[in-house]
């Protein structure tokens, strides 16, 4: 009976890594699932973020979907989103308000520009006229840490671009989302370059899940040896005793 025991742990080996192997390429089909969502929604016409009521706003769909809006920058309360790259090269996202008609802001990302130390820039060689009509896509900022004491000044330097993390520091109702220019319109400053949504791709799940795939073949071959190997063994003693 005990020679059956290798038999036992190596099946149950097996099962659990075929599960493993089965729970990875779910993970893909939902990777695959969000990555057609997203393409559908960016082909959408864009939204008028201005004409849309606050409850609107909180709704998820809204994430990537394109959008515009017309309003007045506050180039006097901007955030720095630091620790950012492009190309490689140490850089940051700056994010502008956009005061709309009816006293709510829309942050906008209207770029990223090179900063040696990744948190550093020049705003005043970033400025762009303030009446402006927006366009890019509707997006929820990532969450990130970030200290600002009352009474410090302008602008804020945080890893985040979350507006729910900030919100209280301005004087006017922030919208939920951000609207991120992944086109610079003409007239926008040389130095601000456009930032790519970010991607989704199929991640690692399936070269996971054939590894997985593998470790049940191989506890299943390795058992059944193992079991064979103990059958023949004694075989093999008795004859050489002979």
């Amino acid at each position: 009976m005990k020679r059956f025991g290798v038999l036992i742990v190596g099946g149950a080996a097996a099962a659990l890594f075929v599960r493993l192997g089965l729970w990875q390429l779910d993970r893909l089909a939902e990777r695959r699932a969000i990555s057609q969502s997203r393409e559908s929604k960016l082909a959408r016409p864009p939204v008028l973020v201005d004409t849309l009521s606050p409850g609107v706003l909180q709704n998820d769909s809204l994430s990537f979907h394109p959008g515009a809006a017309r309003g007045v920058f506050d180039f006097q309360r901007q955030i720095v989103v630091t620790g950012r790259s492009m190309d490689g090269v140490p850089a940051v996202l700056v994010a502008t308000p956009l005061v709309l008609a009816d006293g709510r802001a829309l942050l906008v990302e209207r770029g990223g520009a090179y900063s040696p130390d990744s948190r550093t820039v020049d705003l005043d060689a970033l400025s762009e006229p303030d009446s402006a009509i927006v366009r890019g896509v509707l997006m929820y900022g990532v969450a990130g840490r970030w200290t600002r004491f009352q009474g410090d000044p302008w602008p804020i330097h945080t890893g985040s671009d979350d507006p729910t993390q900030f919100a209280e520091q301005f004087p006017y109702p922030l919208v939920r989302l951000v609207l991120r220019r992944t086109v610079q319109p003409l007239g926008a400053p040389v130095a601000l370059r456009p930032i790519p949504l970010p991607p989704i791709g199929n991640g690692p799940h399936l070269s996971y899940a054939i590894q997985w795939f593998a470790f049940a073949v191989i506890a299943v071959v390795g058992s059944v040896a193992l079991f064979r190997r103990s059958i023949d063994f004694p075989g093999a003693r008795t004859q050489s005793r002979d």
